[in-house]
């Protein structure tokens, strides 16, 4: 396992020095720090971000809890925003899991979904995160966004 200056967290096969999984994103600045927990299951990241991270191990390289793409930012998956058919258009194309460097959410093909003010980013949760230790983490409930050729029932409960 490695914390790389470009702000992911790597596993790594010990036999075959290949990626088990994709990186693990979510912090803002290089990752200083990373450790497994004796149990295998969680990682626990520190960043020059100023913030801690724990990653549920599992989650990244063998579950996919959702059968549909869906955005999530927070430990409740009750709290993603499903129904994304409208910017992605198979459930093989990856659902967005980070802004980027100007706070927004890019679908696939380059459309803003959602903007997080900058200075939220970093306390802001990633999926696979279990816990997100800083001063003001923020999970955002995304459950009932209107989005895309829904966007005329926002204000519906």
């Amino acid at each position: 396992m490695s914390g790389s200056t470009n702000q992911t967290i790597q596993v790594w096969d010990m036999k075959s020095g290949k990626a088990v999984c994709a990186p693990f994103q979510g912090h803002t600045g290089d990752v200083l720090s990373v450790a497994i927990s004796p149990d295998g299951k969680h990682i626990v990241s520190g960043s020059s971000d100023q913030t801690i991270r724990v990653w549920d191990l599992e989650f990244q390289t063998w579950h996919q809890p959702f059968e549909e793409s869906v955005i999530c930012f927070s430990t409740n998956p009750t709290h993603a925003l499903h129904s994304t058919s409208s910017f992605i258009q198979d459930s093989t194309t990856p659902a967005p899991s980070s802004p980027n460097e100007e706070g927004w959410v890019v679908g696939p093909k380059g459309q803003l979904l959602l903007w997080i003010p900058p200075i939220l980013y970093p306390a802001t949760y990633a999926q696979g995160n279990l816990l997100v230790i800083t001063n003001n983490a923020l999970q955002l409930d995304l459950s009932h966004v209107a989005h895309g050729t829904l966007w005329h029932k926002c204000r519906e409960q």
